[in-house]
């Protein structure tokens, strides 16, 4: 019964709280400046959207290419730029045999280092946040081979376009 009286209670209380207490209206924001300019000045540019381009990022640490926490699994090191608008044939055709190369020693990283976690992770050996730079690894391998990849792609519509010899 004192549970059905208090909950009445509390229900008219919150339904006649607002009249019974008066609340002061908060101040009106102060508009802010806008910030954009009224036109476009002669010295803006239009926004360029590429999605062919290999786009420059910073350098990974040292370690993530490293042996890391005794995993014995050492990182491949990316296959160098080559130019395809001056380029020769046999030089596209080594690049492309290295990305290859590349690709494949990319994988083998990739699968030790995911060996070891599943390894030490039966045996409760890792700790989460060396699940989580283990996991960081892996991802930093992927996209080195899709950079090695893009870049030799660029490198081959380069030769195509320019060092070739070829008429259009």
């Amino acid at each position: 019964m004192w549970k059905t009286l208090v909950l009445a209670a509390a229900v008219l209380l919150v339904t006649a709280a607002p009249e019974l207490i008066p609340l002061r209206a908060a101040p009106e924001p102060k508009a802010l400046p806008d910030a954009r300019p009224a036109k476009p000045t002669p010295d803006t540019f239009a926004a360029v959207c590429r999605d062919d381009e290999v786009l420059n990022r910073p350098a990974d640490p040292a370690w993530v290419s490293q042996s890391f926490i005794g995993d014995n699994c050492q990182a491949p090191k990316l296959p160098a730029v080559i130019d395809g608008a001056k380029a020769s044939r046999e030089k596209i055709v080594a690049g492309m045999a290295a990305a290859k190369n590349y690709a494949a020693a990319a994988d083998a990283f990739q699968r030790c280092v995911s060996d070891f976690v599943a390894e030490r992770k039966a045996r409760n050996a890792l700790s989460p946040a060396q699940v989580i730079i283990q996991n960081h690894r892996i991802l930093v391998s992927q996209r080195a081979k899709e950079t090695a990849t893009s870049r030799m792609q660029m490198a081959i519509m380069a030769f195509n376009e320019y060092g070739s010899g070829c008429p259009m």
